[in-house]
Parts: structure tokens; C-alpha cells; sequence
């Protein structure tokens, strides 16, 4: 295929996609949960049980020692 005939179908084909943006609605993801993950979710905590030292010194470098 000549490199001119390419060009211009790569020109269309970015023309149809920022064409299909104005039509097409995509939503917006919800906002994060700061309580974590949704009730029953193998990461959830739970809020009965403390965390162990090895979990804390995690859970300090991860955030700076900020709560």
C-alpha cells in the first residue's frame, strides 16, 4: 500500500475516533470508597482484629507514619 494512501487512512481512522468521542458518553468512574473494599472482598480488614506489628510497620512505610 503506498505510504500516502496510509497516511491518510491513519488520518481518518484518528478523525472517526475523536468523532465517536462527541457521540459516544463514557462514564465516570464512582469515587473511591475510603472505607476500603466492599463488604465480603477477601482484602477487606476486619475492624475487630488488630493489626499485628509486621502489619503496622507495613502500613507506616507505606504512608509515611501519616493516619
Amino acid at each position: 500500500m503506498p505510504l500516502f494512501v496510509l497516511r491518510h487512512l491513519t488520518g481518518l481512522w484518528e478523525a472517526l475516533i475523536a468523532f465517536g468521542h462527541l457521540w459516544v458518553h463514557v462514564p465516570v468512574p464512582p469515587p473511591a470508597d475510603p472505607t476500603g473494599p466492599a463488604p465480603g472482598h477477601p482484602e477487606r480488614l476486619c475492624p475487630d482484629v488488630p493489626p499485628t506489628d509486621r502489619e503496622r510497620t507495613l502500613w507506616n512505610d507505606l504512608t509515611g507514619g501519616i493516619r
